[in-house]
């Protein structure tokens, strides 16, 4: 009997995959138990997170604690994101086999040939099932001021009790696809996920939404690399999964949470959305901008204009006003003048509202081809400048 414990410090996607992995294991009660405690342990998978150079130094840091934790003799296996993105960074730390989230056949062996297949095991799971040893932080900025903590505040308050309000029973996440067909300048996931988009059958995902509902949840959030590429691997598109999805659920207790739709991708569908849209099941939708100036969004390899991204959502805003808009911005993407800077901020502007923003900052990662351009952002401007703009998105809420 082999005891394995399993962590990860990833996102919602590295916990999802966590989790499925946990699932497997537990399926093969005669050869592996699963255990809650380090200790206890005979192997240790840790799924890393390598998408930033904070992200990887976080992970470096976990990877030390769980060494130091683990008891004599037990075996450490990173895996995920990080040892794809930059393996030499875990050089003195780990020295085992390099596996990325879609190596996960590669734990079959430790499983054992009798139980179920990988096949065989459910993708999607409740929130509270999913955990991480991400360290916090305010809409992606490590501190914030006094005032704009207040603004900040408020808005929680507003986002409880106002028109706009956000619903707060537990989401149950389904992942519907991994992998995207962009080249984005900035992106450290290509040589994890590669450029080629594998969607999951449309009737898998059904069944898991079901099973969802009958579990009693009532709030599901779709999980992939890019949504709006989902389906272009199998004969169907984003829209043709949600015709068959809200079709399912009771009217007035069933929402969609719909994350990480890029513009381009949702610019050629949207025309198919809008019944989707005015279904009154979509909760919210977070179609990622990166920045304001169409400058730099070419220079990050970005298919649309930051006029076409705020075409989209205010056209949302203005016909579905229940729907709460989300986007990410990056800042400090070489090149990028306080101009650049100010076309962004220019976004949060009315009549747009905005009702989530994640900031983050340029990371130089070892394969990021932008990481080579000239004319780096020095990394004080950079926190300058996300503090700046979640100082900007706070007080345009109010």
């Amino acid at each position: 009997m082999t005891e394995v414990f399993l962590c990860t410090n990833g996102c919602v996607e590295g916990q999802l995959r966590t989790k499925f992995i946990e699932r497997y294991l537990s399926a093969h009660a005669q050869n592996i138990h699963v255990v809650s405690a380090i200790g206890d342990a005979d192997v240790v998978l840790f799924y890393a997170c390598g998408l930033t150079g904070e992200k990887e130094g976080h992970s470096l840091s976990v990877a030390g604690e769980l060494k130091e934790k683990m008891r004599q003799g037990a075996e450490l296996v990173v895996w995920g994101c990080l040892p794809k993105q930059n393996p030499g960074a875990l050089t003195g730390i780990y020295d085992g086999p390099i596996i990325g989230p879609m190596d996960t056949g590669l734990f079959a062996p430790l499983a054992g040939t009798n139980g179920v297949s990988l096949e065989g095991i459910d993708h999607s799971a409740a929130a509270k099932e999913l955990a991480t040893m991400a360290a916090p932080s305010i809409h992606g900025c490590n501190g914030t001021d006094l005032l704009t903590a207040a603004f900040l505040l408020y808005k929680r308050g507003v986002d409880l009790f106002g028109s706009r309000r956000q619903r707060h029973s537990e989401v149950y996440y389904i992942p519907i696809a991994v992998g995207c067909t962009g080249h984005c300048t900035y992106c450290s996931e290509r040589p994890v996920f590669g450029n080629t988009v594998h969607s999951r059958p449309i009737g898998d995902i059904v069944s898991e939404f079901r099973s969802g509902l009958e579990r009693g949840y009532s709030r599901f959030s779709l999980i992939a690399t890019d949504l709006g590429s989902y389906g272009i691997d199998i004969g169907c598109r984003l829209p043709d999964l949600l015709e068959d999805l809200i079709g399912i659920g009771p009217a007035d207790n069933c929402s969609i949470l719909l994350n990480q739709i890029e513009p381009h991708h949702f610019e050629g569908i949207y025309g198919d959305m809008e019944p989707i849209l005015a279904s009154g099941k979509i909760e919210m939708v977070m179609s990622p901008v990166q920045s304001g100036s169409n400058r730099i969004l070419k220079l990050m390899g970005r298919h649309y204009t930051a006029e076409q991204w705020s075409a989209l959502m205010l056209d949302i805003y203005r016909n579905y006003p229940a729907i709460r808009l989300n986007t990410q911005f990056m800042v400090g993407f070489p090149t990028e003048t306080e101009d650049d800077f100010a076309a962004t901020l220019s976004l949060l502007d009315p009549p747009l509202r905005l009702d989530e923003a994640y900031i983050f900052r340029f990371s130089p990662r070892p394969t990021v081809a932008a990481s080579r351009l000239p004319d780096q952002v020095p990394d004080d401007v950079k926190e300058a400048r996300a503090a700046r703009l979640l100082s900007r998105f706070a007080r345009n809420r109010i």
